[in-house]
Formats: structure tokens, sequence, C-alpha cells
């Protein structure tokens, strides 16, 4: 079964590149900033996705298209978590059900190759249609941090729906799709991706 996707507001996209390599001006647009791995003693992945802005108030965030492309830097090294949704509550006026995320497994760190794999679907990352067709379903979230001396980034992609990606500057305190302190060249709303990531990203995942 199919549904169509709530609309978004049609937007342009740039052809910034995503990583050093796949073209140019691919720094990030601020200096690194704190070292956020070390401040959660190593661990790159929160147990829980935090939440932020979330228009129809079921628990999947901003649902607006991203206004450009993203240009984050080329990652130091990467890993892997899985989250699943569960239940918070009733949705809004008491209609379906809100989910928050939570994480599943000990995040899989990523070896050299598959993040070098990684890099092509990364730098396709592109603001979201104006309309999608989108399955009915729901699965779990999977979100690829990328750590750049010491400094985490977060790529969270659907697993459900339109495979829907959103970008994180702190995965432990700006919940997907929000600008929340900004820099890093993430964007704030939501991104499309081809197939190849999300591939490639439960591959990693499956060596742990």
């Amino acid at each position: 079964m199919v549904v169509r996707h709530a609309p978004l507001v049609a937007v342009a996209s740039t052809t910034l590149a995503l990583l050093a390599g796949c073209g140019e001006d691919a720094e990030p647009r601020r200096a690194v900033g704190p070292d956020e791995l070390t401040s959660h003693d190593g661990v790159p992945c929160p147990e829980r996705l935090p939440t932020g802005e979330d228009p129809g108030g079921h628990g999947f965030g901003t649902d607006e298209p991203a206004a450009t492309a993203p240009s984050l830097p080329a990652p130091d090294r990467a890993w892997v978590c899985r989250y699943t949704a569960t239940d918070a509550g009733p949705g809004p006026g008491g209609d379906g059900v809100t989910f928050r995320w939570e994480r599943d497994a000990q995040p899989a760190p990523v070896d050299a190759a598959q993040l070098a794999a990684l890099s092509e679907p990364l730098g396709a990352l592109r603001p979201a249609e104006q309309s999608m067709m989108c399955t009915s379903d729901l699965g779990p979230r999977w979100l690829l941090a990328l750590d750049r001396g010491g400094d985490l980034t977060g790529v969270v992609v659907d697993d459900y729906g339109c495979r829907a990606v959103r970008l994180t500057d702190d995965p432990f305190a700006t919940a997907p799709g929000d600008r929340g302190a900004g820099g890093d060249g993430t964007v704030a709303g939501v991104l499309s991706a081809p197939p190849e990531l999300l591939a490639g990203i439960k591959a990693a995942a499956a060596r742990d």
C-alpha cells in the first residue's frame, strides 16, 4: 500500500559536495567545536534520539524540505546505530501514537572501505521533493555518526516510508532535521538520498 506524503514546500537544490574528494569547498563552515565524543565517554550515539520540531506531533520530526544540499566535511571515522520506535503516549488529540526512538544495539564501527563507499551516496543528498509516494509502514531509523576530530555529526535515515534523511550537528542535543547551533555543513529539513546510502549503512551494521 502506498500513501501520499504530506506536500512539501518546493525548494531549489544546490550542487555543494558532501565530502572531500566529491567536489570543491567540502570544508566545514565553522571551526570544529568541543570534543563531543570525549564528553560522551567515547560513545558516538545517544541512547535516544533527541526530539525537536515536530509539526505532526507523532515523533517523526520536521517534514519541511531542506533549502539546500549539505556540505559536510570528510570524517575521520564513523559508526552506525539502529533505533526502534517505542510508544511514548497518544498522538495529538488522542489520534494514533507518539513515538520516541530508542537505540537497540551497541554502535557498530564502519571500516575504512565501507566509509569510502558511502562517500558517493552521501554526496548525492539533496532536498526532498515537494511530494513523494511513500509506503505506509514503520521500521527502524539508522544513525550514521560521523566523527571529525571529536566533533560528531549525524545522518539519520528512515528505514520506512520515503526513506527520508535528516541531519543533526550534534546527535546528543539536536533533533534530526533541526538546525541547532548550526555548522559543520549540516542543513535543517528533510533530504533524499539514493538507495545505496541506506544499503551501505545496513551493511556496515551487519558486520558487528
